[in-house]
């Protein structure tokens, strides 16, 4: 299953439109050790890189994912939470995203470190919530 497919954000020479929120929520679950074992055995430079701020999200989402986030790349407790979170249903990243920066539809934010500090703080308290729910 494909859990977000933002390859609609790049141009046909792959340079990028919009970068995707959902390099946002991939650069902080590999900050919350959300990534399968198997992307992290692949990616392990990059999320190195991720780590140390020498990539943006949107150029992490875009190098490991190849701009599609599916199961293989989170772990079974990041899947739960992405199926939850991603979605439509309220409270949900896009919701967040308009709240705290604006966001609305397709104007998506620039998966900037700016933007990440600004939601990551969101994204753990929602991860917070949807644990005490379980």
């Amino acid at each position: 299953m494909i859990a977000q497919d933002a390859s609609w954000h790049y141009a046909d020479d792959g340079s990028p439109r919009h970068a995707p929120y959902t390099g946002l929520f991939l650069a902080w679950s590999a900050n919350r050790d959300l990534l399968s074992r198997d992307f992290k055995a692949d990616y392990d430079a990059e999320i190195q890189a991720l780590a140390e701020r020498l990539l943006t999200p949107a150029r992490f989402f875009q190098l490991c994912c190849d701009s599609l986030l599916v199961d293989e790349d989170l772990n079974r407790q990041g899947n739960a939470f992405a199926a939850h979170y991603l979605g439509r249903k309220a409270p949900s990243l896009p919701d967040d995203l308009t709240q705290l920066l604006g966001i609305v539809g397709i104007d998506e934010p620039g998966a900037s470190w700016e933007h990440y500090d600004l939601l990551a703080p969101r994204l753990d308290q929602r991860f917070a919530q949807w644990q005490a729910g379980q």
